[in-house]
């Protein structure tokens, strides 16, 4: 359910720090898209990806921007790490925008995937104003079509123009999530032994040629390589990064296998199989249940 946005006396924002998680790609071109237009409005940006290793800056800011791709209807584990590395003394409350990024929309069981990191921030002196879903392509089990994922990249834009005229303007706006959704919120925690289990059995085949492009690009600092392959540890949180970014192809899932997508999963790809094609009505694309909440969230005004 959502809850009441609000006016409040518009503080002046001058210096924003984006922090954000990205697995795959989509979260990343929101941060991106986030910096451009806060820039253009003449805004003080420092944007910061959140992986193993990269602790948060003393930086000063006047609004914090979290920004996370949803992990079994909460955030990733690293983003929760993250979290809690923060300073706790600051003498005043910093202003917080809590954004998470799904394929499948604000909806059951998605409404609650906040609730978690926004407390932690809280207790970190965190003042959170504003929470947001923003919705990019699906990239596990279910693939979403080139003509509706082109809309959602191309939507993206006018979402984001939104959510900074509203942080600009010091609109309050924040969620009453749904009760079922706090139970799929708390179950979907055991997800993180499952992703220990995936990430030590990722297989490594033939087409691997050593450039250890997986080991560097690794959030959770999970892959070494030893004799020129990949070895995987347990610190995997299942972003799939690793899997659908090799260049050579190289890995593949040794268990959950449903949960990749056949076709890879590349934004860019999409854009360059959609250029001059004109998608199908949005009727067609986003028909059933499963397609709800994205179909709520391209009508949305």
């Amino acid at each position: 359910m959502q809850g009441k946005t609000i006016m409040e006396m518009p503080q002046k924002t001058n210096k924003v720090k984006i922090a954000y998680f990205s697995g795959t790609g989509s979260t990343a071109r929101v941060a991106d898209t986030l910096e451009r237009e806060l820039t253009g409005r003449g805004v003080s940006v420092v944007k910061l990806e959140i992986r193993a290793g990269n602790h948060p800056s003393n930086d000063k800011e006047d609004l914090l921007i979290l920004l996370f791709a949803v992990h079994a209807f909460n955030a990733p584990k690293i983003v929760y790490k993250w979290i809690d590395s923060l300073s706790s003394d600051n003498k005043r409350p910093v202003s917080a925008a809590v954004i998470s990024v799904s394929g499948g929309g604000e909806m059951t069981p998605n409404t609650a995937c906040r609730v978690s990191s926004i407390r932690k921030l809280e207790k970190k002196n965190f003042r959170v104003v504003y929470e947001k879903m923003i919705v990019m392509p699906s990239n596990w089990v279910v693939k979403t079509d080139d003509g509706l994922a082109i809309r959602l990249i191309e939507r993206l834009p006018s979402k984001v123009e939104r959510i900074v005229d509203d942080l600009l303007a010091g609109i309050v706006h924040r969620t009453r999530p749904k009760l079922i959704d706090r139970i799929f919120s708390r179950a979907g925690k055991m997800e993180k032994t499952g992703a220990k289990l995936f990430g030590k059995k990722i297989r490594v085949n033939e087409n691997c040629n050593g450039c250890g492009w997986c080991e560097k690009k690794c959030p959770a600092n999970n892959i070494s390589m030893l004799d020129n392959k990949p070895v995987f540890g347990s610190e995997c949180f299942l972003c799939l990064k690793c899997i659908y970014g090799c260049p050579n192809k190289a890995l593949k899932a040794g268990i959950f296998k449903f949960i990749i997508l056949k076709e890879g999963y590349d934004l860019r790809a999409v854009e360059k199989r959609m250029e001059g094609i004109k998608p199908a009505r949005l009727e067609e694309l986003a028909k059933g249940y499963l397609w709800k909440g994205v179909k709520e969230y391209l009508l949305e005004e």
